[in-house]
């Protein structure tokens, strides 16, 4: 399917050129048919009026109208609702069995479906429920904590009609896109709600709760959309739903619009290891970083206005050996320039593996230096308990 601003824009030219055609002859031209590879095309007027702008908008919404309608056609028999059985502890110490629930999507064809951790976090048993209401046992193959993000597995041959998502191209996403998010909100299996990519490469939250490299969008998402799809309007998953905010850290001040979903380049390379090794394995530095802001600048005396800002560095770690230090700020990686936290953490994972040696530069006190270091995987959990602000890093 095209996309949207393409079929509005086709549909306003056609819409302008019949409006056009018609207020150059008194002959009304034959309807044109409409085929599945182009849209709609406006006819003149009954007698041969140029069309107004009321019927060339209208034309154009017709389109856009039905091309969303058809994308999330296409893409709902592939969102299933996922149910976890947990064990919960009453106020008596008695243990009885609940359930969780949250959203989750088919991205392969061999039955691999994309969720949260959060949604599956300590089940002793996974259900998932398809569109048609089919009800199938789901295999937990790996999780990941540090991106909230885990895969499941049906057998493909018991779903009927096997519905698969493709992984966009985030690269092609731009900021303003229209995007939809599709799940089951409060139970409600299906649900479907429109915005746009408000912004990419967001951070949020800290220590164990922390997460890079996300999409943050003003498509409504509530609880249960945990794990479902954010979709660019071709029907391609663009991010996993994970996160909304509510109220502000401070203050109680509500907040509207503001969901986040991990980011598809996050989300390919930590499912093939969940895949393939049922774990994440993490080349890291042996840091904690983040963005440099404008208040980092001030507060700290820096130099540079971008990078990732060094906060902490686990003791015996590559970053310690080579000579890092807090307050450095890395600005480049093997000569590629670093803008932030998300970038940097993205790219150790998709672009380097345990063992690899890298070259970094960084910025102390306006004084650029240039460390080589090899990359461990070092322990999630030990670099989080040696760093005192509680933030993850490469």
């Amino acid at each position: 399917m095209r996309k949207l601003t393409t079929l509005l824009h086709a549909a306003l030219a056609a819409a302008l050129a019949a409006g056009l055609l018609a207020a150059c002859t008194s002959t009304a031209a034959p309807t044109p048919t409409a085929t599945p590879d182009s849209p709609p095309t406006a006819t003149p007027a009954p007698g041969g009026e140029a069309l107004g702008l009321d019927q060339i908008l209208a034309a154009a919404y017709h389109v856009a109208d039905n091309h969303v309608a058809d994308t999330v056609e296409m893409v709902l028999p592939a969102v299933v609702q996922v149910l976890a059985t947990v064990e919960e502890t009453n106020v008596f110490g008695q243990t009885t069995p609940g359930v969780a629930q949250g959203s989750g999507v088919f991205f392969r064809e061999d039955g691999h479906i994309l969720t949260n951790d959060h949604v599956i976090d300590g089940a002793v048993e996974v259900e998932v429920v398809l569109s048609n209401r089919q009800r199938l046992p789901a295999e937990l193959i790996g999780t990941d904590k540090a991106t909230d993000l885990a895969v499941l597995k049906v057998d493909p041959a018991e779903v009927e009609d096997l519905v698969v998502v493709e992984l966009g191209d985030i690269e092609a996403l731009r900021i303003g896109s229209w995007v939809l998010a599709i799940g089951s909100p409060l139970g409600f299996q299906g649900s479907v709600t429109l915005g746009i990519l408000s912004a990419k490469g967001r951070s949020l939250g800290t220590g164990e709760d922390r997460l890079d490299n996300l999409l943050q969008t003003d498509a409504v998402i509530n609880p249960g959309n945990s794990g479902g799809p954010l979709l660019n309007l071709d029907g391609e998953v663009v991010g996993i739903n994970t996160r909304v905010i509510r109220e502000s850290l401070s203050g109680g001040v509500s907040i509207d619009g503001m969901g986040f979903a991990i980011s598809a380049d996050t989300v390919i390379p930590v499912a093939q290891h969940l895949i393939e090794f049922g774990r994440v394995v993490r080349p890291r530095m042996g840091i904690t970083v983040q963005d440099v802001s404008p208040t980092a600048v001030t507060e700290r005396g820096l130099t540079v206005d971008e990078g990732a800002l060094v906060i902490s560095v686990a003791e015996d770690s590559p970053a310690s050996r080579a000579g890092i230090e807090v307050d450095d700020v890395i600005v480049q990686v093997d000569g590629v320039p670093i803008i932030g936290t998300s970038q940097l953490v993205l790219m150790l994972l998709t672009d380097y593996r345990v063992g690899d040696t890298i070259s970094v530069e960084i910025v102390r006190a306006a004084v650029r230096f240039t460390f080589e270091l090899t990359l461990e995987e070092v322990n999630f959990r030990e670099e989080e308990s040696e760093d005192e602000n509680g933030e993850d890093g490469p």
